[in-house]
């Protein structure tokens, strides 16, 4: 078994101490008063405290190795505590410090161990949903699937049906929203006929969930070759954010309602490209409402540049049949109403946006935004970059969906999730106190969007809420 490092440090120490005492004494036994030095004593004593030299340099190597698996230990709570969704982070290798790594491995038993108790039903329940040969479907007011068994998704489609997309990629609008109407007026189950893409007509009963949260529908046995039990849910999916009001100063962080979004677009020039993609979900505080966004192709009405295809993969094709800038903003702008807009680099996204809203005549209001970037910038002023791809590490977040719109901002909100315990420990714990941080002292990032002609200042009332300009 491994020494504790503790132990380590005692031992080497003590030794380094016992060795530089032996180191002296040596010399001093050695050395009699006017005579010459043996050299040998004195080769001795020279051992000896290289000796202790050299048990210093262990111990300080290790309290550097205790520091560096305190600081993961302390990101990892961290992260627990900004996001209940995040996990406790085991390096790939053990750290020197035995103690260290067996504290996270009890963590991370831990964590496990909670996370399986609370969802105990769950699994029973998921269990019984996915030994049906019943296609069975939840999905949210909007259409957005939130739970699918393995029948249901056979008798869909795998590529269509999918927790999380939504159920007008595999039945049609028309038939799906006709049932979706009837039921909620009579509040009872209802037998329909649902309509696949494909113009296959499929047999289902469905219901309304409680408060229009939804509807469950559910197909009649089917007859399969194979029968593969299992069910994928997130019915967190139907979870609804609470009322905005107006921004002011003193929200808390902690109750702060934000939209973080991304874009794709055919180039770097934000006052000259076009959107191509359009990635936005809700949030209040550092909690996700994954059933409140926008996740689409845009049809920018020019071509799209090779160079650009090769980043996010959205082709001419693709957006051929997309909806126009003027149908999305109208979705974007219900969504933004008293939400404050977060993003990576946002200001380049905003002056995208504006920029659009003005080649089609729609009227721009600046919008209240945080930029992770520059957060980055004052939490992190040691890092050499900061990408989202280099954050990613130092803030323990799976890197998923990259180049994606949505993909994007889902990584962007846990980024600024976690960033959100490390701004309240330094004392920024409402929005006008982070707005001072964040506006004032990114000095460099912000010169460098200044000189890009991006949006760099916050709308007037804000400015007027501090007495100030934001900058």
């Amino acid at each position: 078994m491994a020494r504790s490092a503790h132990r380590i440090i005692t031992f080497s120490l003590l030794w380094a101490g016992v060795l530089v005492v032996v180191g002296a004494l040596l010399i001093l036994l050695g050395h009699p008063a006017g005579k010459p030095a043996n050299q040998t004593i004195v080769w001795l004593s020279l051992g000896c405290w290289l000796a202790a030299l050299g048990m210093v340099i262990r111990s300080i190597l290790m309290v550097r190795q205790l520091g560096m698996g305190l600081a993961w230990i302390r990101t990892s709570v961290l992260n627990v505590v900004a996001d209940r969704n995040a996990l406790i982070a085991i390096p790939d290798k053990d750290f020197p410090a035995p103690e260290i790594t067996n504290l996270l491995h009890s963590l991370h038993r831990y964590q496990y161990q909670t996370t399986r108790e609370r969802h105990g039903p769950d699994r029973r329940l998921v269990a019984v949903l996915g030994a049906l040969s019943s296609g069975v479907v939840v999905i949210t007011e909007k259409g957005q699937v939130s739970l699918l068994n393995n029948s249901a998704q056979e008798l869909l489609g795998a590529e269509r049906a999918r927790v999380g997309t939504s159920i007008f990629a595999a039945l049609s609008r028309e038939s799906v929203g006709g049932a979706m109407g009837k039921v909620n007026l009579v509040d009872r189950p209802l037998e329909a006929v649902f309509e696949r893409l494909d113009g296959v007509h499929l047999q289902g009963r469905i219901s309304s969930l409680p408060d229009s949260e939804g509807a469950i529908i559910i197909f009649p046995p089917m007859e399969l070759d194979r029968h593969r039990p299992g069910v994928d849910f997130d019915l967190t999916l139907h979870d609804i954010p609470p009322v905005t009001r107006p921004l002011e100063l003193d929200i808390p962080l902690d109750e702060l309602p934000l939209l973080i979004l991304d874009t794709e677009t055919t180039g770097l020039n934000a006052k000259t490209d076009r959107i191509v993609s359009f990635g936005a979900v809700c949030a209040h505080g550092t909690r996700l409402f994954a059933g409140h966004m926008i996740d689409d192709l845009i049809n920018p009405g020019v071509a799209i540049p090779a160079s650009s295809t090769v980043i996010h993969n959205i082709t001419d094709g693709m957006v051929k049949d997309a909806r126009p800038w003027p149908e999305l903003f109208a979705e974007f702008e219900s969504l933004a109403r008293n939400r404050v807009i977060v993003g990576h680099g946002v200001p380049f996204d905003l002056t995208v946006m504006r920029s659009e809203c003005a080649r089609h005549d729609q009227p721009w209001q600046d919008l209240v935004f945080i930029d992770t970037q520059r957060l980055a910038s004052l939490l992190n002023p040691t890092l050499k970059s900061f990408s989202l791809e280099n954050l990613v590490g130092l803030y323990q977040i799976d890197l998923h969906g990259r180049h994606t719109a949505l993909g994007d901002a889902l990584v962007c909100a846990e980024l600024f999730f976690r960033m959100v315990p490390r701004l309240q420990m330094q004392g920024f714990g409402t929005l006008g106190e982070l707005m001072a941080f964040h506006c004032h002292d990114a000095v460099d990032v912000i010169a460098l969007q200044k000189q890009a002609g991006w949006i760099t200042e916050q709308p007037d009332f804000l400015r007027k809420q501090r007495g100030g300009t934001e900058g």
